[in-house]
């Protein structure tokens, strides 16, 4: 998972950090709201924590697949079953990926 905020002037997604598993985890380290500039145009920014979301890093999926393709097709060769196995892993960690996004996009903190 990654946190990105949208930029208000050209509506380019940017990176943020640091990466918390919750939202309330974010508010307890950065408060309610943080300066932010935008990577792409340099407008800096103030945004609530609410306007930060997250993503599924696409990398963690994409490097597990090769690691897994790599490994199914070593162990095809000696144990059929267990290469098939081994090939679901990359569908596991999309599954996890998606599910601490959707726990850290559901969650709102109260505006004061």
């Amino acid at each position: 998972m990654k946190l990105e905020f949208t930029c208000s002037q050209c509506k380019i997604q940017n990176k943020f950090k640091p990466v918390t598993a919750t939202r309330g985890e974010l508010q307890m380290k950065i408060g309610d709201e943080v300066q932010v500039t935008c990577k792409y145009c340099n407008k800096e920014d103030k945004k609530h924590i609410n306007r930060i979301d997250a993503v599924v890093d696409n990398r963690k999926v994409l490097f597990a697949f090769i690691i897994s393709g790599i490994v199914a097709i070593v162990l095809l060769s000696f144990y059929g079953l267990i290469a098939l196995a081994v090939v679901s892993i990359p569908l596991l960690i999309w599954v996890q990926e998606s599910k601490s996004t959707n726990h850290f996009n559901s969650y709102k903190i109260r505006r004061k």
